[in-house]
């Protein structure tokens, strides 16, 4: 599924040949936190997120294109639980969300952030959601505006969670965002994310809800 987002940025399932320049995007995003974390967590962090290839196993590597050459890149899952941090089975999720610097404030994180929940959607799942970090303060300006709230009963330590002693924590923040709210509280939901992200992600919500309920109508 390819596709032209409402940013303007084309967002693709990665090819074979796409996989090097995912992980240069990463790198190039991914660096700066080198000097926030730990460097024990940051090193075998990065190693993580550079792993694409792995993830192309698991999850749909996206990449988006700006000028005729990557600058985005996004892996998405069918099923959150193939991510391996005990997510609840039949939710969807999307991980390693990453934007070349050079490329930020042309809504390419957006575009891949639509690209995600259109798959979602797409496939009846009925939630998304994804990890991040207070100190990845403009992805999670991103994920806020499109609707996501927090979910904590899923975050954990990364410090923690790959056995580093010694380290001090780094939280790690769980976000879900539900796709099929139920009843009176549908509407509600949708008016609220319409609001915060500007209609563009909360058209698509929206445009299921009337097709589950099509005797309903917005308000």
């Amino acid at each position: 599924m390819s596709s032209r987002s409402l940013t303007g940025a084309g967002v693709r399932p990665a090819g074979p040949s796409d996989l090097p320049a995912a992980r240069r995007v990463l790198l190039a995003a991914y660096q700066e936190y080198a000097a926030t974390l730990p460097p024990a967590v940051f090193g075998r962090y990065l190693t993580d997120i550079l792993d694409v290839e792995s993830r192309a196993g698991t999850g749909e590597v996206l990449v988006a294109e700006h000028g005729g050459r990557v600058v985005g890149t996004v892996t998405y899952y069918a099923e959150a639980g193939d991510q391996g941090f005990g997510w609840p089975a039949g939710w969807a999720g999307l991980r390693a969300l990453g934007v070349e610097p050079r490329a930020r404030g042309l809504g390419i994180g957006l575009a891949l952030l639509e690209a995600c929940l259109e798959r979602a959607l797409a496939a009846g799942a009925p939630v998304i959601c994804l990890h991040t970090a207070e100190f990845m303060t403009a992805a999670v300006a991103i994920y806020e505006a499109a609707g996501f709230r927090r979910d904590p009963a899923n975050d954990f330590d990364a410090a923690g969670r790959l056995a580093l002693g010694g380290v001090r924590p780094v939280p790690i923040l769980a976000y879900r965002l539900d796709l099929t709210p139920h009843h009176q509280e549908e509407h509600e939901e949708a008016n609220a994310l319409e609001a915060r992200s500007g209609g563009r992600l909360a058209q698509m919500i929206r445009q299921r809800f009337l097709t589950a309920h099509p005797t309903r109508s917005t308000r």
